[in-house]
């Protein structure tokens, strides 16, 4: 009993500190996202992200850091090349000793079909092991396109896949205008609010993925089949 409030303990204090993995696809708006979450132009938004980059600033209270990645192929894990797959998992290597969130970019003005939201799921289980959608959250990119419509009410109107996508990750969600870097602070720390919930309510730890140099047995991205179900991750 001793060890786990021991442990509690310790990571109280690690809260201070956030690292945060963007994924998703080419296009999205990763970049944007991570300069409205550092507060300021730490990447380079509007071009295509070729490696992972790592950035880091004092946000609300926090040293949050934060990874931008290569963006993955729209309908196919396997069309997703080798060395972006690899760039993401460095990502993850790059936050040592793992990231505490994945997240998710999807605009707020796609359109969910069963093939994008299965080639989603593929991409984070076949690089990152089928506990990822514990760790992941949905960001939720373009967000001034709603205008004054409610997100929730967006959600409602989405459609069955985009409801299976946020059930699947455990319907841990947010919203980002990431035209503005630095204009909306309370916009940003409810962000990290949601985040430092799914650390507590991943009891505590952050996410270790699956190493570079390993792949576990069924989870080789060329094996991968292009309509496969999600898997071992299916949130009631």
């Amino acid at each position: 009993a001793n060890s786990v409030h021991v442990k509690q303990l310790n990571i109280c204090f690690s809260h201070t500190e956030l690292r945060v993995l963007l994924l998703g696809w080419k296009g999205v708006g990763k970049s944007s996202v991570g300069n409205t979450l550092l507060g300021h132009r730490a990447f380079e938004s509007g071009t295509e992200t070729q490696q992972s980059l790592r950035r880091q600033a004092e946000v609300a209270g926090r040293r949050v850091t934060v990874v931008d990645t290569p963006g993955w192929d729209w309908f196919s894990l396997r069309r997703t090349p080798k060395h972006i797959r690899q760039e993401s998992k460095r990502g993850a290597a790059l936050l040592r000793p793992g990231p505490h969130t994945l997240l998710l970019v999807l605009p707020i003005i796609s359109t969910l079909t069963v093939r994008k939201r299965r080639t989603l799921e593929a991409h984070l289980e076949g690089l990152f092991g089928d506990n990822a959608c514990l760790h992941t959250m949905v960001l939720f990119s373009c967000g001034d396109w709603l205008g004054r419509l409610p997100v929730e009410e967006h959600i409602q109107r989405g459609g069955r896949e985009l409801h299976r996508l946020l059930e699947y990750c455990g319907n841990y969600y947010h919203v980002m205008d990431s035209k503005r870097p630095g204009k909306d602070p309370g916009n940003v720390s409810d962000l990290l609010d949601k985040i430092e919930e799914m650390i507590r309510e991943n009891g505590e730890e952050a996410f270790l993925p699956v190493s570079m140099e390993e792949d576990s047995p069924g989870s080789s991205q060329d094996n991968t089949p292009e309509e496969d179900c999600s898997r071992g991750c299916h949130l009631q």
